[in-house]
Parts: structure tokens; sequence; C-alpha cells
């Protein structure tokens, strides 16, 4: 019952551990383990049971707060000293004590080392939490060893890794590995793929003098070997400065003594040495059905003896080389307008029903709608799984091939290059709008007029009975300017036709859809009311961006953009930006931070709710307060509050969870809104106001008569529209919530059929493929199986998120005027340590960084730390109460963050392109919010 053999046949993970299970294996396959023993996980349960003990434990694992925050120092403090204080029973003392004299009878020395049933699994790891005793000598010394391994079960980092990942405290238990020890002359650690890259071709070796702990604990710079295992050569070497090993004390223990002078620049290992060592583990990894392996490793006397061998946890998928050019018909490309809000690569269905057939619907649907482009084709592509806008504008791809003549030589004529004519067309229309431009809004001189405050109104009349140009209401309206900003939306009349085309007809539209889908018993559909469901409602998301919605989004965005402009072509020398005016703007965003608010003050309410709430981790938190007896009050408000902005994704593409789903945001605010006892939305509200006070201030000395007018006018007109772009927004993947449950129906229904190995297959098909699975399963068809492809697609969308998309493709074509002035991200120099983006939102604030890549690290975002994030889209909008800053990859003016950031009052720089790449989570950066720059500071 107490030990079980190094070579036990009995390895299952409750009975020996993680440790001990791949011990026993690879002893039987008859690789070159150290002998020894191990002290079954029943031993541990046994010790407990006699010493009444579990209920004492498990009521001392609950985490006290300290600002906030649960720590378990005192809990693990608490339980070690409980088990410690407690004797080991005499039957199971002498099986420990005589399984180590088997061993030999001379007293050799061992390592004992834990081996809890939730450790070295492919998922969970807990390197490095529990405790291993080094060259341990004697009976007792032993039985004591063994005891102080259960202690370490409850090591404050592995209590708060369980806690962390749901793991029920309760059930875990610890075996112990007892073995020989190996005196290593060299150690270290083999990875079967790079753990760094995921490239599968490669293994990683790390080797240094002495016992390989020095390594596994980072206490030394290893040696680093690259091993090509196609044929095990030496790929590179990188050779460590190895100053200290790590040796067997004399009589019990270890220590760390220096290295010779002359051995920390030779090779740890020979190359025969990494030849073995590379075979071997290949075997290794065979063992465990190629799944790629860490093993910790020793030499002695030339014989090498394996010490562990576990999964690679968090292992990237296989790398891939990207080609970034665009598939034809497309050309010119560039990440912005909605495809702003698609982060990652996105999956076939996505891209089949949104992207294409969605967005495309008003124009295949009304043929004067189209936009023609040169090699025709839909507006919105992807290159390598990425959304991507296309600008293959006739007089864009002209520039582009006049570029490419300059820069390349002759470039024969193709059939493309051109119908000079429709250039010619194409570029007086485009002159012809400038000139149009500079009269286009004088009609908004009277409702700009009504719209003043009575004073400011004496005042504007006043200078304008005393103005002469004829030509006054033009310069008011539309300032001299050759920025093409200028020539869309520029008049009220245009943008308000524009805005109640949407509340008419987009809006209700996508919400009449909505409430269709809503009110369909989805489990008792068939497989074909389901699949025509999901079609429908996919392509309708698309057609409320194209047909009005973008139009309601232009209006917005070049309000701001014309005001932006203004600004800095007036005043250059001093980074005012429109973010500093256009707040006390009211939006779904802001009332949901208030709404949020109030649930916060139920909690702070209760002490036990505080508890919990700051305890209990995000996503397990619902499940919590369902069983809290004071629960049922705050999960009432937050379901309501789900219930209203509960729709919202964290990105567009419908393979992720909507908020409903995956509330991790809410819960991470909610956390914060708690903990702070100071916080309240008034405070954002009345920073925003002294922003936009100092400013106008500023402003007021610094332009008078047409400038400050010009002013005024550009202000009013973006404040006037500023909203709506939120209002169009929030509506983003309005059926999403709907359509997923629907989708894993199907998707569930054609793994019975066994078409699909797992549920969400159903994104990894293209919507023909997917009708063809759902005839199939009516069919009662056999054949079909599309369970191959949909893991080949899915691996392929894993490795593409590896890269980081470029702004525009090719990247010259950013250099046009038509296309810069809409950019999203710019390209920053990787080797500077200054970021430029785009100036959103003002001040400047320098802090930790806080890099929060999708709902899964939104735990991460700390207080008073600046969010770093590919983008934001509303479901991120509760991060931004714990945020004192911003930097986004993607992103512009008028992009979500911006809009939010500048009510919150927080400084902003959006489209730095790779800031989640070169920004390290917890590096201290500064940003400036009216400059656009993002200073990285070394680490210290």
């Amino acid at each position: 019952m107490f030990i079980e053999p190094i070579n036990t046949t009995k390895d299952s993970l409750e009975l020996v551990g993680g440790k001990g299970r791949s011990l026993a294996r690879m002893t039987n396959a008859g690789f070159d383990v150290p002998g020894g023993f191990l002290v079954t996980a029943d031993t541990y349960r046994a010790f407990i049971a006699e010493n009444d003990l579990q209920s004492q434990i498990l009521e001392s694992a609950s985490p006290e707060l300290r600002d906030g925050y649960p720590v378990f120092d005192a809990c693990a403090e608490k339980i070690r000293a409980l088990i410690m204080s407690r004797s080991i029973g005499d039957a199971m003392s002498a099986d420990i004590k005589a399984a180590y004299s088997n061993l030999d009878p001379e007293q050799i020395s061992v390592a004992v080392r834990s081996s809890a049933n939730a450790e070295d699994l492919p998922d969970f790891s807990f390197a490095g939490q529990q405790e291993t005793f080094l060259n341990v000598s004697g009976e007792e010394e032993v039985v004591v060893a063994v005891q102080k391994c259960w202690a370490s079960l409850w090591t404050a980092q592995a209590i708060s890794y369980r806690h962390r990942n749901g793991i029920d405290q309760g059930v875990v238990a610890m075996a112990v590995v007892v073995q020989v020890m190996i005196p290593s002359d060299v150690s270290g650690i083999l990875f079967t793929a790079n753990p760094a890259t995921g490239e599968r071709s490669e293994m990683i070796v790390n080797a240094s003098f002495g016992l390989g702990e020095a390594v596994v604990g980072g206490q030394v710079t290893p040696d680093t070997f690259i091993i090509n295992r196609t044929d095990m050569s030496l790929k590179e070497t990188v050779l460590g400065p190895k100053e200290q090993q790590i040796v067997c004390d004399a009589t019990q223990g270890i220590r760390m003594e220096d290295v010779a002078e002359n051995d920390r620049t030779a090779s740890s290992l020979s190359d025969p040495m990494l030849r073995e060592l590379s075979e071997t583990a290949a075997r290794v990894e065979a063992l465990y059905g190629g799944q790629p392996q860490d093993i910790e490793w020793a030499f002695r006397d030339g014989r090498l003896r394996l010490l562990q061998s576990r999964p690679i946890t968090n292992l990237p998928p296989q790398p891939i080389e990207p080609d970034w050019t665009p598939v034809p018909p497309a050309q010119n490309v560039s990440r912005r307008q909605i495809v702003e809000n698609m982060p990652d690569p996105l999956c076939p269905l996505f891209e089949d029903l949104y992207l294409t057939q969605g967005l495309e619907a008003p124009r295949r649907e009304n043929p004067e709608k189209a936009i023609d482009m040169v090699g025709g084709g839909p507006m919105f592509v992807t290159v390598n799984g990425y959304g991507y806008q296309r600008f293959d504008w006739p007089n864009i791809v002209k520039d582009m091939d006049a570029r490419k003549k300059r820069n390349e030589g002759a470039v024969p004529v193709t059939e493309e290059e051109i119908e000079a004519a429709e250039f010619q067309a194409f570029e007086k229309e485009l002159t012809q709008q400038k000139k149009n431009a500079r009269t286009a809004a004088v009609a908004d001189i009277q409702p700009f007029r009504e719209s003043l405050a009575e004073a400011d109104r004496a005042m504007f009349e006043e200078w304008y009975a005393e103005q002469t140009a004829q030509n006054i209401d033009a310069l008011i309206t539309i300032p001299e300017s050759e920025n093409p900003t200028f020539i869309a939306f520029n008049r009220t009349e245009q943008n308000d036709a524009v805005l109640q085309k949407w509340f008419d007809y987009s809006k209700p539209r996508l919400e009449g859809v909505a409430d269709k889908y809503r009110a369909m018993d989805y489990k008792s559909a068939s497989a074909q009311e389901l699949y025509d469901a999901i079609c429908e409602m996919a392509i309708e998301e698309g057609r409320y961006w194209t047909d009005d919605s973008s139009h309601t989004f232009g209006v917005a965005k070049s309000t701001d953009d014309q005001f932006q402009t203004f600004l800095r072509e007036t005043l250059p020398d001093h980074n005012f930006i429109s973010g500093q005016f256009l707040t006390g703007i009211e939006s779904k965003a802001m009332q949901a931070n208030a709404d949020l608010f109030e649930i916060a003050k139920l909690v702070r309410a209760d002490k036990d709710l505080t508890y919990t709430v700051l305890v209990v981790p995000s996503p397990f938190l619902f499940r919590a307060l369902y069983e809290h007896e004071k629960g049922a009050e705050v999960l009432s408000a937050l379901k309501d509050y789900l219930g209203k902005y509960g729709h919202q994704g964290y990105s567009m593409d419908f393979i992720e969870p909507t908020q409903i789903e995956d509330p991790s945001a809410l819960f991470a605010s909610l956390k914060g809104m708690v903990r702070d006892p100071n916080y309240h939305p008034d405070n954002q509200t009345k920073k925003t106001k002294a922003i936009r006070e100092q400013k106008l201030s500023e402003i007021s000395e610094l332009l008078t008569g047409l400038q400050y007018w010009q002013f005024r006018f550009r202000w009013w007109l973006a404040f006037k529209y500023n909203y709506i772009r939120e209002e169009v927004a929030f509506r983003f993947g309005y059926t999403w919530s709907i359509l997923r449950p629907m989708a894993f129906e199907l998707g569930n229904r054609l793994v019975e059929a066994r078409i699909f190995r797992q549920s969400d297959d159903i994104f990894f098909l293209a919507g023909d493929e997917l009708q063809v699975a759902v005839h199939a399963s009516g069919n009662g068809d056999t054949n079909i199986d599309f369970a191959a492809l949909a893991a080949e697609r899915r691996e392929l969308r894993e490795a593409r998120k590896r890269h980081h998309p470029p702004g525009t493709l090719p990247p010259e074509v950013s250099e046009l005027d038509a296309v810069s002035f809409k950019e999203t991200q710019i390209k920053n120099d990787a080797n500077s340590d200054t970021m430029r983006g785009f100036p959103v939102s003002s001040g400047t604030v320098t802090a930790k960084a806080s890099v929060v890549l999708g709902p899964s690290d939104f735990d991460n975002m700390a207080p008073g730390s600046i969010l770093v994030s590919p983008l934001t889209t509303p479901a991120w909008t509760q991060l931004f109460a714990n945020a004192v800053g911003l930097v986004t990859d993607v992103g512009s003016i008028l992009a979500h963050g911006s809009i939010v950031a500048r009510e919150y009052g927080i400084p902003a720089v959006l489209g730095v392109g790779n800031g989640t790449q070169r920004i390290k989570h917890g590096q201290t950066i500064s940003i400036d919010g009216d400059a656009g720059t993002v200073v990285i500071h070394e680490e210290e």
C-alpha cells in the first residue's frame, strides 16, 4: 500500500503522481533511469486521515486579502506547520526505511522528489512549485524528506496555482519519488521541440556542469545547443558563462561552488554526448506517442541517466513562413475600417459568410452600388487569414505602377495598366470634390450660430458683422487645406440624412433578425434550419456594416478627422488633439461602466461578498456567487447587465465568445471597482471636464478672429456626430450570442453523425462545405468526414496567430496620400525604444504595462497600469476602469479605444503596429497622448 518499485506497472496518476508515472513508464521501456522506489499518494492520504488533517487543511487554504488581492503565504505556512507537527505512523515509516535500505545497505544518498497527482500534466506542469531534496542520506533523514515533500504540496505557489486554475484543493495528493542520487558531471534539460518558436524539427538542449537544479532553477546561464532532428546534427551552439555549479555536499544536501575559469568557456557536452542525448530523447518522445517532451537528464562518468520527462506545456504551433502578397485580383490592401475589429486570423466560416458574402451583399444585390476596382472582386479579402480592405482604385493602381517604373526601370505595360481616360476622369473628380468642398457647408452657418450659448452667439455676431469677405461663410465652414479629409461628410444636411437612414433602416433590420432567431427553439430545429439561421445572421451582420453603417460611422470619423486636421495645421507646435474637446458624450460604453458600478456598490456593501468577488478567479465567479448565500441580488444584477451588454464580443469573428459566454473583462473590472473604495465613475467625468476646460482656455489665448470661429465650427460639427460611432459599434456582432449556441448545437449533431470530431469544427468549414455536411447528416451518409480538414485549418489558424499582419500591403502603398490619411497602423523602427502612433487622448503617464491579448488575459489587467492590447471593442470597455493609459496595435482617431480613453480621461496612443510584441507584460513604458509617442524603458 505504501511503497511501489520505480518500475511499477500500477502507474495511475492517483497512485504515483505525474513524475512517478513518467519514471515508471521510462524504466519499463528500458531507459536508463536511476533506481529507487515510490511512496504512493495513498500513503499521503493515509497520513492525513490518521492525523485528521484534511478538514483543517481545507479550512486553512483560504487566502487573506492584501491590498484587495488574494495572498496565500500565511495559509501555506499554517498548513506546512500542521503537516510537519505530526509524526509519520510506524508502519509507514518502517516501509519507507525498508525500501531505502533495499537500495543499498551502505546508506547511499538519494534524491527525494515530489510527485503530485496534479503535476507534470499536458495542461498543468506545476514546475518548481513543490520541493525536491537532494543528496539525502540515512533512514530517518529520508523519512523526514518525504514528510517535507508532503508539506510542499501546500506551498503558497502551489495553492495559488490550483486556485487560479480551478483545481479542487480537496482532491490533490502527493506521491514521492526516492531515487539513487546521481552526482552528475554535467546535466540539464532537453526539449524535443523548440519551446519558444514551436519548431518541431529542432531540439533545444540547455546544459551546465554539476547538478541540473542550477539549470532548472535559472541559477546559471547554461550552454544552449540547437539540434536538427532530421539527422541529429548540431545546428547552433551558444556557450553560456557557467560561472557556478551545484554539487553534492560532503554529508547531506547540496552547495553552490565556482566553476574553474578554464571550464567556463568550454562546452559542457561533447558531440558524441549530444548525439546520444538527442537520439535517446527522440525515443522517449516516441514512447509518449510523439508528444513533445521536456526531459531532465544527467551524465556521470560518461553514462547518460534520465531523471524526468513531462509534456511541454503551452507549446506554440509549428511555425509557418507567411507570404504577405495579396491574392489576385487584390493588389493594394490595408487593415482598416471594419477589419480593425478583427485582430486574429479569421475562421473560414466567418470569412465566407461575413467577409465575402455579407459585406458584399448590398453591392451584389444592387449593381449600381458596386464600386469598380481594377481587377474586379470583393472589397474585403484576407491575406494569411487576416482581414484587409482593398484599395485597388484606378488612381492608386496607376500611382503604384508609376512608382514601380521609377524604382525598377521599364516595366512591361499590362492590360490593367490602363485605360488612361478612366484614370484622368477619376483625378478630375477628386479635384472637383476638393473645389466643391470649399463651398459645401455654407448652409451650416445658421445651425452653428443657433447652437452657440447666448454669450458666445453675441460675440460671434459682433465679429461676423465686421467681416467684409464675400465668402466668409465658406472660410468659416471649410478651412483652406489640401488634406483630403475635408472633401467628404462636410455638411449637416448630408450627414443627417446618412444617420437617419441608419436609424430607419440598418439598425431596425439587424435588430429584427436578432428578434426572429432569439425566439427560435434551436434545440428542436432541424440541421438545415440551423444552417439557414447561421447563414442569415452572418450575412445580415455583414450587410449591416456595408449598407449605411459604414457611412454612418464615416460621418463620425470624418468630422473628427477634420477637427484633428484643423488643430494640427493651425497650431502645429502645440500638440492639440480632437479628443481633448470631444468628451462628455453619452454612450453605451460609459453607461455600461455606470451600470457595473451599481453592481460593485452591492458587493461593497457586504464583507462576505467582497471577499468572494476579490478572491475567486473570474472564470469561476458566477458559480461562486450562485452558491453564496448572499449572492442572489448580485447575480440577478449581473444577469440583467449581460442581458443589455452581453452580446458584445472581443472580436468581430464569431469563433470568439461573446461577453455573455465569457464575462472575464466584466469581472476583472468589477474586482477593480470593489477593490478601490475611492473609485467612482464621476471621478472620470470631473477629470475629462478639467482637461477640456484647460484646453479651451489655451485655445482662446492662441486663436482669434477667423481661426477661432473655424475652431468653434469644427468642434461643433465633430461633437454633433461623435456619439454615433459608439451607437453603430454597440451592434457589431449583435446576433453572435444567438448564432453561437446554434452553431455548437449543429456542430454537436455533426459530431454524433461522425462528420466532425469536435463541435467547433463547424467554424473551420466554408458555407458550402457546411451545407454538404448538413446534407450528409440528414441522409445518413457516413462517407463524409470533415474532421481532418477542420483540424488542419485549426492548426493553420493557430500558426498564423504568431505573425503580425502589416498595416498595408504592399508596404509602399501607404506612401500614397489617398491611403496614408486612412491608415490605422504606423510603421515603427524595430530598433528604436520610441514608438509612434496616433495621439487620440490627451496626457502623459509612465507606468507598468499590462499586456492583454484577449479575454484569457483579462485578469492580467493590473490597476494603475497602461493597457497594451491589439485593439479594443465595446466588450473591453470595463478594463479601462483600471487603466491609466492605453496603447493598441491597430486603431486611429475614431477607434473604440480612442472614444473610451477620452471619456476615462487617460492618455492613449493607438495604431503603433506591434506594441503587443515589443512591450513585455510588467515593463515600464511612458506614453504621450498629445505627441503620439510610446517610450519603452529598459527592464530593471
